[in-house]
């Protein structure tokens, strides 16, 4: 199947992982574009751009002359990188300019063309590719991305109260459990989703049991989980510390998954497309960052809810390599509700009224988060 714009644009939203994710996912500093090269691909012109990381593009095609835009957001070009260069086959040359935010790179064109195929570098091999040919040139078929929702389901989401049995977390300095208070948190905001008759929801644990850190990531895949809540209650040397926060994924932690990937067993749906070489790592990892971005969205939207019932600790939204967050198809949170080592946190936890606030402020955000989430693309024939 040819890939037109409208399929390409799909593509390249995924490849985003979406413009409105939180800024703080991206570093700060710039990506440094290295160089460009094109090669004859007898019949297409595949355009290789070399980057220190993976970069956002957005890509568009032009009339009046023809060509082929690339811009890639937050990026540069590196010093001496040359200005221009000579074309093959359908590009009679290209161009490379810096936008203010995104460096462009635009292909003359000697006719209307197409796209037929693209990959986009993960962490390990940064880099973008893009197979360009004649409109009315006969073309292969590529992987596309199609839609993968169906809103006659009930929502998945797996409840973690973290700890349990033999491991009793962190304990306040009245003697409250963390493993307690989680459990019953979690609990209640089973209740408050189930209430809504939208949601399917299971726990790791239900009762006070331990469960190996491998055993609850397993168990979230297993449900096919669309949203994972690991709920937890935090404890500082420093007994001021105060207040919820929310963990998500490390930029570290998303390395940790990729070497997971195998010695876990963890298989990630690419429908019909390839699933080793080049194009299905390319695939797993765009299903990665999505999951991440996925997760920083919710997170967001959690941390607004519980400002509303809850304190807050400073920097509320934090990132971490921890294992429950690992999956690189389930996008997941971590949330530290309160200190136990203070003895306001630890009074307002042990609050059973509390805690039933701080459950439906979440279910809020459940509710929020799924009702603007955009259509998940997966790949196909």
């Amino acid at each position: 199947m040819t890939l037109d714009r409208r399929h390409f644009l799909q593509f390249a939203g995924l490849a985003a992982l979406g413009a409105a994710a939180p800024a703080r996912a991206w570093a700060a500093a710039p990506t440094i574009v290295r160089g460009v090269s094109l090669q004859d691909m007898a019949g297409a012109v595949r355009v290789a751009v070399a980057v220190d990381r993976t970069v956002l593009a957005r890509t568009s095609f032009l009339t009046g002359p023809d060509r082929f835009v690339i811009d890639m957001a937050d990026a540069v070009w590196a010093p001496g990188a040359p200005a221009q260069g000579a074309g093959v086959g359908a590009v009679v040359r290209y161009r490379c300019g810096q936008h203010p935010g995104a460096a462009r790179l635009v292909l003359d064109l000697n006719a209307p063309g197409s796209l037929i195929s693209q990959a986009v570098g993960g962490h390990r091999n940064p880099g973008l590719s893009f197979d360009l040919a004649s409109a009315a040139a006969p073309v292969a078929a590529a992987p596309v991305l199609v839609r993968r929702d169906n809103p006659g389901l009930r929502r998945t989401v797996v409840l973690d109260p973290g700890h349990g049995g033999h491991d009793p977390g962190a304990i306040g300095v009245a003697g409250t459990r963390e493993k307690d208070v989680v459990l019953d948190a979690a609990l209640k905001l089973k209740a408050a989703l189930e209430a809504r008759g939208q949601y399917r929801v299971e726990l790791t644990r239900s009762d006070d049991r331990f469960v190996p850190l491998p055993d609850r990531v397993a168990f979230a895949r297993a449900q096919n989980a669309e949203l994972f809540i690991s709920m937890h209650a935090d404890s500082a040397p420093n007994r001021d510390a105060t207040g919820a926060s929310v963990y998500t994924l490390s930029e570290h932690g998303a390395d940790r998954a990729q070497n997971l990937m195998d010695s876990q067993n963890w298989d990630v749906d690419l429908g019909s497309a390839p699933r080793r070489g080049m194009v299905g790592d390319i695939l797993v990892d765009l299903a990665q960052r999505e999951t991440t971005n996925k997760s920083a969205e919710f997170a967001e939207t959690l941390i607004r809810g519980l400002g509303g019932v809850s304190p807050l600790a400073a920097n509320t939204h934090r990132s971490a390599g921890f294992f429950v967050l690992l999956a690189p198809d389930v996008p997941a949170v971590l949330i530290e509700t309160g200190f136990l080592s203070n003895a306001a946190d630890e009074r307002r936890l042990g609050d059973p009224r509390t805690r039933e606030r701080m459950a439906e402020a979440m279910a809020g955000a459940v509710d929020l988060y799924f009702n603007r989430a955009a259509p998940i693309y997966v790949a196909g024939a």
